[in-house]
């Protein structure tokens, strides 16, 4: 009898022994980790240069070619960007009909519809400007000419420098007093009497640069 008793209590014994071990193990969790990678994307762009109209320049057949009036209404010029980028600068063109004995420093030529003779071309300079408070006399009073310097010229560059693409551009007739090729006998000088009547005119390219 005493034996059997001895008998239950190893049993007992080990198996409380068996369940204290086994508890612990029940309380530890494993963790482990990953990561989750969030972008986008912004897209800089900007639209074509939008004018509000066509530059007009008067014409005073009674006045001398470097004499002229500025248009009476200067011209503003809109670029419509995304992606708030820097524009940078515009590049003005040379115009389509700036060559062989149109070629005066500073000075871009319009041609009559029916253009096919020297004569029939009419030199002009262009100015700009970033401030669009001034009007157009007062733009071509202020000097900031646009003048010709090849397509890649700093001269041909208005600067911009910030997230707007605004800008003002006016302009008047000009030739110079003493001509070489345009009009006539290059010791000649030009007045307004002795250029062809009709309507003349060109077209100015202007590039944007934005990043």
């Amino acid at each position: 009898m005493k034996q059997e008793c001895k008998t239950v209590k190893n049993i007992i014994r080990i198996s409380a022994a068996a369940l204290f071990v086994a508890a612990p193990g029940l309380a530890m969790a494993a963790t482990q980790t990953g990561n989750l990678n969030v972008s986008t994307t912004i897209n800089v762009s900007c639209s074509s240069p939008s004018p509000s109209g066509t530059l007009n320049l008067p014409f005073d057949s009674a006045r001398a070619l470097d004499d002229q009036a500025p248009a009476n209404t200067k011209v503003d010029v809109t670029v419509t960007c995304f992606g708030n980028p820097t524009v940078n600068h515009v590049d003005f063109g040379d115009g389509s009909n700036r060559g062989t004995n149109r070629d005066e420093p500073g000075v871009r030529y319009m041609a009559r519809g029916d253009a096919d003779t020297p004569k029939h071309f009419l030199g002009y300079k262009l100015y700009a400007t970033t401030n669009l408070e001034l009007n157009s006399a007062t733009i071509v009073d202020a000097g900031t000419e646009i003048l010709h310097e090849g397509s890649s010229g700093n001269g041909n560059r208005l600067t911009i420098g910030s997230t707007s693409g605004s800008f003002a551009v006016s302009g008047k007739i000009f030739e110079s007093v003493e001509r070489t090729g345009a009009f006539g006998d290059p010791t000649d000088a030009i007045s307004g009497a002795e250029v062809p009547g009709g309507t003349y005119n060109d077209v100015v390219v202007m590039t944007i640069d934005f990043n």
